[in-house]
């Protein structure tokens, strides 16, 4: 397809928030995200996109045309630290996300891994990969890599 959208397409566009482009085995690639601005999804809430059919290639994306509708893409956190902010977003019982508002509560992590230490919702196990997978994130980034 490769179509970049015009500014004024993008403009008008649904953002998607904190994204993630997954690729399940048995299907295309969609997006996973916290959506705004969206004609049938509320404001913050969490969620994945039809099939993406095209997306930018630039360094950040800027946008991902999917099956439905096209989308300005907004932040994307690595994969560790958006599993974080996810689970300590879902936790906090927070259904609805303000546009510019990070998701689990700010840009403490730290604060985040301990809340969710505190509502036990799965293992240690498995709150201590996410923890370590958080910290070779960082690791990662300060190399520039």
């Amino acid at each position: 397809m490769n179509e970049v959208p015009t500014e004024a397409e993008l403009e008008a566009a649904p953002i998607l928030e904190g994204w993630v482009l997954e690729s399940p085995s048995d299907s295309r690639p969609w997006l996973y995200g916290w959506f705004f601005g969206h004609p049938e999804i509320d404001d913050g809430d969490h969620g994945h996109t039809a099939p993406v059919l095209d997306m930018d290639r630039g360094s950040p994306a800027r946008w991902a045309r999917t099956e439905s509708r096209l989308y300005r893409l907004g932040l994307s956190y690595p994969p560790a630290e958006r599993e974080i902010r996810y689970w300590a977003q879902k936790l906090r019982r927070r259904r609805h996300l303000p546009l510019g508002e990070a998701p689990g509560g700010g840009n403490d992590i730290d604060a985040m891994i301990a809340f969710i230490r505190e509502e036990k919702p799965f293992r240690e196990q498995k709150l201590t990969r996410m923890e370590h997978a958080y910290g070779e994130e960082q690791e990662q980034m300060a190399a520039g890599r």
